[in-house]
């Protein structure tokens, strides 16, 4: 049996993309729950896979998630993609009484326009089961953003439904392990890859997209990120669109960026959603 990282406790968004990942594939897998993003990432280090939080609809990528995959070399296997939505409740008569509202440092992103419509507090936590176990523990003059899902095992004096910013909103979870796996490809593919710029000159982007373009590969996302190493100095985090049938162009991109004195790794081939 394998085991499998996952952001929690129970409960959590993690926790339902996981159990919906293992039962749509028919995975033999026992989970395991950490507290936060960057020891549900680091376990995969002892685990055989883990799901992590990697771009929300409305907050963009997890970043935390993407450091931790591409500084470890982590193999991106599969993906999942998980509807969001959340609540205010508190035991005060009104929102307005409330002073002090704990949110997960991402759902905070996700509702940010209910929250400067009120001028909380905001308490951060590490996970949405944090949060409800917070408001569930608190006095008087707290309220919280908790999951939907949440509510229907807790009462509440006041809750005001569906509070995020907009009413279509998504997670996307990433399935990585630590060696590639062999995966049944769909027609659609999508690839994750990593450009590490050995040294800095101008129009090192245009280089980079002109491959892409040349080779017919459709870019969906592209990120910069600090190498950590010294002031300046940055790498790529793109992501791209192909069939199955071209996969062997990700081969040629690499040969092509590697000769022009780019380093290039491949995180992962997984089917598209």
């Amino acid at each position: 049996m394998k085991k499998m990282a996952v952001l929690g406790p129970k409960g959590t968004y993690s926790d339902i993309a996981a159990k919906e990942y293992i039962k749509k594939n028919n995975l033999d897998a026992e989970i395991e729950y950490y507290p936060s993003i960057l020891k549900t990432s680091l376990a995969l280090k002892e685990t055989d896979l883990a799901i992590l939080p990697f771009e929300n609809t409305l907050d963009g990528f997890v970043l935390e998630s993407m450091d931790t995959i591409i500084s470890n070399d982590f193999k991106i296997i599969d993906q999942i993609k998980l509807d969001i939505d959340f609540a205010f409740v508190t035991n005060e008569e009104k929102a307005e009484e409330c002073k002090d509202v704990y949110c997960q440092f991402k759902a905070y992103g996700q509702c940010i326009e209910f929250i400067s419509k009120y001028d909380f507090n905001i308490i951060q936590t590490q996970s949405n089961s944090a949060t409800v176990k917070k408001i569930n523990e608190a006095g008087k003059g707290f309220g919280a953003i908790v999951p939907m899902h949440s509510l229907k095992d807790n009462d509440y004096k006041t809750k005001l439904l569906h509070v995020a910013d907009r009413r279509h909103n998504q997670t996307r979870f990433f399935i990585c392990s630590k060696e590639t796996e062999h995966v049944k490809y769909n027609d659609e593919i999508d690839a994750s890859i990593v450009i590490v710029i050995k040294e800095d000159r101008p129009g090192i982007l245009f280089e980079i997209l002109k491959e892409l373009s040349d080779l017919n590969i459709n870019m969906n996302s592209i990120m910069s990120r600090p190498m950590k190493t010294e002031m300046g100095q940055y790498k790529f985090y793109i992501e791209v669109s192909l069939l199955k049938d071209s996969i062997k162009k990700l081969d040629k991109l690499k040969d092509e960026l590697n000769r022009k004195g780019f380093l290039i790794e491949i995180l992962g081939i997984y089917n598209k959603l």
